[in-house]
């Protein structure tokens, strides 16, 4: 690594961590506004139903930082056969900043990404995490795979937990 390049590297992990910095309060109230929907236990109760065409695991938590700076909670899956590991999808509840935030429930495909498939190796990562061995991120799907949208609203919460829900079981519906 040349020292133009280091030096490089050295100003974009600044930058970065100064912009994480400053979404950070965002970041607390995104992370709020899933506690509160009980995003994580909805995508809990989706996963340990068992489907006869998908393998689910997760769900973890992750952030962006933006812009729009987000943060969800996600469930990855892939449908089952061994040759199914080229694709991975992931379902999740994101909530995104904005005035006022929006809450999303959508999906996400991620392409395998490593030269080479070794299944002990693949299945010990994708239990833990997904990053490993797709290209993409956590971040949340284009408007064309949403499922569902709202605007949050912390006096109407319990609706919209409904409405998460009920997206949730129309997936679970769909891949029986």
């Amino acid at each position: 690594m040349s020292s133009e390049s280091r030096y490089e590297e050295i100003i974009r992990r600044i930058q970065q961590r100064r912009q994480q910095a400053e979404a950070e309060p965002q970041q607390e109230s995104l992370s709020g506004i899933l506690d509160e929907l009980n995003a994580l236990g909805c995508l809990e109760t989706a996963g340990k139903k068992r489907l006869p065409q998908i393998n689910c695991y997760g769900p973890g938590v992750f952030r962006g930082f933006g812009p729009p700076v987000w943060s969800g909670a996600v469930l990855w899956y892939k449908r089952r056969g061994y040759y199914e590991y080229r694709t991975l999808y992931l379902l999740g509840i994101w909530a995104i900043s904005g005035s006022p935030a929006a809450v999303v429930v959508g999906t996400k495909e991620l392409a395998f990404n490593a030269p080479a498939f070794n299944p002990e190796s693949y299945y010990f990562h994708l239990k833990r995490r997904f990053d490993v061995y797709y290209a993409g991120d956590a971040a949340p799907p284009l408007e064309d795979r949403w499922r569902c949208h709202m605007v949050y609203d912390p006096a109407r919460r319990l609706e919209q937990r409904q409405a998460i829900e009920a997206a949730l079981e129309a997936w679970m519906d769909e891949n029986r």
